[in-house]
C-alpha cells in the first residue's frame, strides 16, 4: 500500500469524495454477497485441506489445496472484515465532515492506500 497526502483540499471535495467513497464499498459487498450466493448453488466439497502461516503481528495466511465452501466463505468472512472497517471510517468521516460542510474550511489529508488515514483541518481564523 502506498501513502498519498492531499496538502489542500476544499472540506466539501473531501466530504463529497467520502461519501463517493462509501457508495462503492456498498456496492462491494453487493457484488460479494452475489458472488458468494453462486459459489453455494455450484457442487463443491465442504472442506478442503488447508495450511496456515501464522506470522506474527498479521493477520494469519490460510491456503487451501482444493476450492471448497470451506475455503470461499474463508476468503468472503476476511473481505468483509475489512470492508466493514473501511466503511466504519467513511462513515464517522462523512458525521465529523458534514458539520463543517459550507463554511470553505481547507484540509490535510494523509492517505493509506485510498483510504483517509489522517484529516487535519485548517481553521484559519481570519477568516469571516
Amino acid at each position: 500500500m502506498s501513502t498519498n497526502i492531499d496538502i489542500n483540499i476544499n472540506v466539501d471535495e473531501l466530504h463529497r469524495r467520502i461519501l463517493e467513497s462509501k457508495r462503492k464499498v456498498t456496492d462491494y459487498v453487493k457484488r460479494l454477497s452475489d458472488i458468494y450466493d453462486k459459489i453455494n448453488e455450484v457442487d463443491l466439497p465442504d472442506r478442503s485441506e488447508k495450511v496456515i502461516i501464522d506470522i506474527p503481528n498479521s493477520i494469519p495466511i490460510i491456503i487451501y489445496r482444493e476450492p471448497s465452501k470451506e475455503a470461499y466463505r474463508e476468503l468472503f468472512s476476511k473481505a468483509l472484515q475489512f470492508l466493514k472497517l473501511e466503511y466504519a471510517i467513511y462513515e464517522t468521516l462523512e458525521g465529523r465532515l458534514g458539520k463543517l460542510k459550507g463554511h470553505e474550511f481547507k484540509a490535510m489529508v494523509r492517505y493509506f492506500g485510498d483510504v483517509p488515514s489522517l484529516v487535519v483541518i485548517e481553521l484559519d481564523s481570519t477568516k469571516k
